[in-house]
């Protein structure tokens, strides 16, 4: 008898076409460059915006550029000395202090009033809810200069709307005359009070979208296990709402780092410097005592300070999100 032994059948494989292999590759490098094409419309915007002021100012910076220059157009070059003057001074280092806690203050201010806003515009009706985000939206609108002046207004000593009603309800005494700008610890009080006002549309309608994001299934197991509302907002809302609190923290730190209308408006740095931040610093040193070296090695300082913060705050945040996944 005899055996017949059948080779096992294969398929033959059809090599891949030239065309499609090509097609891709091409593919593969473009999905590769995407990103940056992308980017790159922005990045040449904003270079062609501050690319020139921030190199013309980072040169003045290192010029001995004074009231002279102006005139004879030479402006010798000094290397660091501005710098070296700038933080030997130690009116810069208590100014750098006060602008920290202006900053810390009115972030601080802003992400509590901004949450709580947040939170009543999700438990209010729907007719409550447009007028409040109308109201915000009309505050955020608002120029600057147009609310420092109303503010200014309001506090005004002899005229002032706040004196009249705290002398009327006749609790704190007689405030028909007082002068709030007449105190640095009053006055900074007044210029955080508006910061943290003007800022509150964007932080409370920003967290408003986003706890609008979040699936009301969490928040019915959370009461399903007998949480309150502090334990909900702890272990629910705040883990859920961090990247958008973390990048609202970063931006309102730099915008109120660099606040200058409003301190210049009501006090301009005064009285006897005592609400004088960095911004108001730098343009007191180049403006007012013509040291237009100086007031550009101060306003460098600032952005090199601001760089160094929002990249370790960034650094810290990605180094929380790989520990927790």
């Amino acid at each position: 008898m005899t055996s017949l032994t059948q080779a096992p059948q294969t398929t033959p494989v059809t090599p891949p076409r030239p065309d499609r292999t090509a097609r891709a590759v091409r593919g593969n490098r473009l999905a590769r460059f995407t990103p940056y094409g992308l980017i790159g419309p922005a990045l040449i915007a904003f270079a062609a915006v501050l690319g020139y002021p921030i190199v013309r100012l980072v040169w003045l910076s290192l010029q001995d550029f004074g009231p002279r220059s102006l005139f004879t157009g030479e402006a010798p070059f000094v290397g660091l000395e501005n710098f070296t003057r700038v933080l030997g001074d130690s009116d810069f280092w208590f100014t750098l202090l006060r602008t920290l806690l202006v900053s810390v203050a009115c972030v601080g201010g802003l992400m509590v009033i901004g949450f709580l806003l947040a939170s009543l515009l999700m438990q209010v009706s729907a007719w409550a809810r447009v007028m409040l985000s109308v109201c915000l939206v009309l505050v955020w609108a608002m120029p600057m200069v147009s609310a420092t002046m109303i503010w200014r207004w309001l506090f005004e000593p002899q005229y002032g709307v706040l004196n009249w009603v705290i002398t009327q309800l006749k609790v704190f005494g007689d405030f028909s005359a007082h002068d709030w700008f007449s105190s640095p610890s009053q006055a900074l009080a007044l210029i955080i009070a508006l910061i943290v006002w003007k800022g509150l549309p964007f932080v409370a309608l920003t967290l408003y979208a986003a706890m609008g994001q979040i699936p009301g299934d969490l928040y019915e197991a959370a009461a399903l296990d007998g949480a309150g509302r502090w334990n909900v907002a702890r272990h629910v809302t705040m883990p859920i709402l961090a990247p958008v609190l973390a990048v609202l923290v970063l931006l309102e730190v730099i915008w109120s780092v660099n606040s200058f209308t409003p301190i210049w408006v009501l006090t301009q740095g005064g009285p006897d410097g005592g609400t004088t931040t960095l911004g108001v610093y730098s343009y007191l040193e180049a403006f007012t005592r013509n040291d237009y070296s100086g007031g550009a090695a101060i306003a460098i300082i600032t952005v090199l300070l601001l760089a160094v913060l929002s990249v370790l705050y960034v650094r810290r945040l990605f180094a929380q999100d790989e520990a927790v996944v």
